[in-house]
C-alpha cells in the first residue's frame, strides 16, 4: 500500500506544475476577453482614442487574472496583496515588452505573417509570464 501511495503522490507532484500552467492558460483566455471587451466599450461606446482603450482594457483585465490567478491556479494564501499585485503588472508588462521585441523580430527579420508570428510570442510569452507569476509573484 506504501508503494502506492508513494506512487500516487509522485504523479501528483509531478503534474501540479502541468496544471497550475494549464490554469493559468485558461485564466488568460478569459483575460483576453475581457480585455477585448473593455477595448470595445471604451473605442465603440465611448468613442474614445485606442490607445485608452489599450490601456483600459490592460488594466481591467491584468486586475482580473490577478485576482483569479492568485486564488484559482496558484492558491496563493499568504503575502502583501498590494506588494504582489505590483510585481504581477511588471510580470505583465515585462511580458508585452518581450513579446513586442519578439513579434518585431519574427515579423521585420524572419518574415513571419503577423499573425503566426503572434501566436509564436504568445506561446514563449505565456511561459515567462507563467514562471514570472509562480516563481516570483505568488512565491511561497
Amino acid at each position: 500500500m506504501g508503494r502506492i501511495t508513494s506512487l500516487v503522490n509522485d504523479l501528483i507532484s509531478r503534474y501540479h506544475l502541468a496544471w497550475q500552467f494549464f490554469k493559468f492558460c485558461l485564466v488568460g483566455l478569459t483575460n483576453l476577453a475581457i480585455y477585448l471587451a473593455i477595448y470595445y466599450l471604451i473605442t465603440r461606446v465611448g468613442h474614445l482614442h485606442y490607445i485608452y482603450g489599450s490601456i483600459g482594457g490592460f488594466l481591467v483585465a491584468v486586475t482580473w487574472s490577478f485576482v483569479i490567478n492568485l486564488n484559482w491556479t496558484f492558491k496563493h494564501k499568504t503575502g502583501n496583496r498590494r506588494q504582489q499585485y505590483v510585481k504581477f503588472i511588471i510580470a505583465n508588462l515585462i511580458g508585452m515588452g518581450v513579446n513586442l521585441l519578439l513579434l518585431s523580430f519574427f515579423i521585420e527579420v524572419v518574415g513571419l505573417y503577423d499573425l503566426a508570428a503572434q501566436l509564436v510570442c504568445t506561446v514563449f510569452v505565456a511561459f515567462l509570464n507563467f514562471g514570472l507569476n509562480r516563481f516570483w509573484t505568488f512565491r511561497k
